[in-house]
């Protein structure tokens, strides 16, 4: 099931259309995108990003019921993770800063009190399976506006001549950063493939990261429904966690 952001037409060229931008992500992706697999086209960190990304239906579901958004305390997150998900955890086993973190979460609904214990309910909302950024410059310095890396796979598409690109290619592998050109015409052509990358969804830093695309699909009318939006002062197409100290 795919579904592109009503955004995406204005980020990309017009000559782009929607099955067309799923077909490079496919390429980008070395095969089919997995069935549950949407893509959308956001503005996330300041970036023009287009997204292969997978909803935890669970997790937007538990969330629409008790009228709560993206998550974006780091520190909560961060203590949030050393919880198992559904188990009661004494509280006397936690250190006094865990507790006192954990009570923020219980007004959020990450988290349950239940007499001399805590349960952990949130987890990361959406997975993201690919990142791809297009550049209409083959220079290496397309890889400066690449931020993703520390948190999904990613890909510059080179919507360029590819003169000039060699040294654009050798910094992308280097950074474990894939390369896809494609103009448009015949079939797009993977220079660099993505690469594969651990589980960031176990660090605070990459759980935020998936609560800002959280905030942002919410806001797409491509996205799952209606649900609760970010709330208010969060700037979060602004924020980049990559200097975050728990990441």
């Amino acid at each position: 099931m795919f579904a592109l952001s009503s955004q995406g037409m204005n980020l990309m060229t017009s000559k782009f259309t929607d099955a067309d931008l799923v077909r490079l992500c496919e390429a980008a992706s070395g095969g089919k995108l997995a069935l549950d697999a949407r893509v959308a086209s956001v503005t996330l960190w300041g970036v023009s990003v287009v997204l292969v990304y997978r909803w935890n239906d669970e997790e937007h579901a538990r969330r629409r019921a008790a009228s709560v958004g993206p998550l974006d305390d780091l520190w909560l997150l961060d203590a949030l993770l050393k919880l198992p998900v559904g188990d009661a955890v004494a509280l006397a086993s936690l250190a006094g800063r865990e507790r006192r973190l954990l009570g923020r979460g219980e007004s959020v609904h990450a988290c349950e009190r239940r007499a001399d214990t805590v349960v952990r309910s949130a987890v990361p909302p959406v997975s993201v399976d690919l990142a791809v950024v297009r550049s209409e410059h083959a220079g290496v310095e397309a890889l400066d506006v690449m931020p993703f890396g520390a948190y999904a796979p990613q890909a510059i598409w080179l919507d360029a001549p590819l003169n000039g690109s060699a040294e654009l290619q050798a910094e992308a592998v280097r950074f474990s950063t894939g390369v896809v050109h494609w103009q448009g015409a015949d079939e797009p052509r993977v220079l660099v493939p993505v690469q594969p990358l651990a589980q960031v969804y176990e660090t605070a830093a990459g759980w935020r990261f998936a609560e800002h695309v959280y905030a942002r699909l919410l806001e797409d009318p491509a996205g799952p429904g209606p649900g609760p939006g970010p709330g208010p002062g969060l700037g979060l197409g602004l924020v980049n966690p990559l200097g975050s100290p728990t990441g």
